[in-house]
């Protein structure tokens, strides 16, 4: 039986009790941590793998070719820190085809040793309606819950400053764990997005 969240019973995120919370970093993290060792020559990612390609503020873009030439799949992300800057959830955010109900869709991805009974929330704003999802899967790096955005929902984010995801850790769920989003470079990032997924910018390869 899933149970509500309040905004009244978010907790500040400290580091000490969250350890085993900390996310495996993806692939592209790891990859960016690493670059300093790595040589200066610019190499060509691989089919399947993410590259970054614009940054702004708070938000990265995030490409990827599936099949060598063929055509760039991208989306927006960010990592959300804690006060500790240990790593307690990402957000990725990316343009929906037109067939369906949606136009803009979130993936929210949570540490493995998240409580899953009760789903998630989502509060844009401080003062934000309280929207509960469930979660759809766990895999390796984390558990994923799925948000479609409503056209309202964009453009508070547009006009806003922060969101927050909030979920139950495993091994406390009568705790909650507040994860800020920052919409830093939201609008700047998702217009970018606009203009990479267009019609237009598909001919210009």
């Amino acid at each position: 039986m899933r149970f509500p969240f309040s905004s009244g019973t978010i907790l500040p995120v400290l580091g000490t009790g969250l350890l085993s919370l900390a996310l495996a970093m993806p692939a592209t993290l790891s990859a960016q941590e690493t670059s300093p060792q790595l040589p200066a020559e610019v190499t060509e990612p691989q089919p399947g793998e993410p590259y970054s390609v614009a940054t702004h503020q708070d938000w990265e873009v995030l490409c990827t070719r599936f099949t060598e030439g063929g055509p760039e799949m991208c989306e927006i992300y960010q990592l959300l820190l804690g006060e500790d800057d240990t790593p307690l959830a990402e957000i990725s955010v990316a343009l929906l085809p037109d067939e369906e109900e949606f136009s803009v869709g979130a993936t929210i991805t949570t540490p493995l040793e998240t409580f899953l009974l009760p789903g998630m929330a989502w509060q844009i704003g401080a003062e934000g309606e309280l929207r509960n999802e469930p979660f759809q899967v766990c895999n390796p790096i984390g558990c994923i819950a799925l948000l479609g955005l409503e056209d309202d929902e964009v453009d508070q984010m547009r006009r806003g400053a922060e969101a927050f995801v909030l979920f139950r850790p495993f091994t406390a769920p009568d705790q909650v764990i507040g994860a800020r989003v920052s919409l830093m470079g939201f609008t700047a990032a998702l217009n970018d997005l606009e203009q990479r997924t267009s019609p237009e910018a598909g001919t210009e390869d």
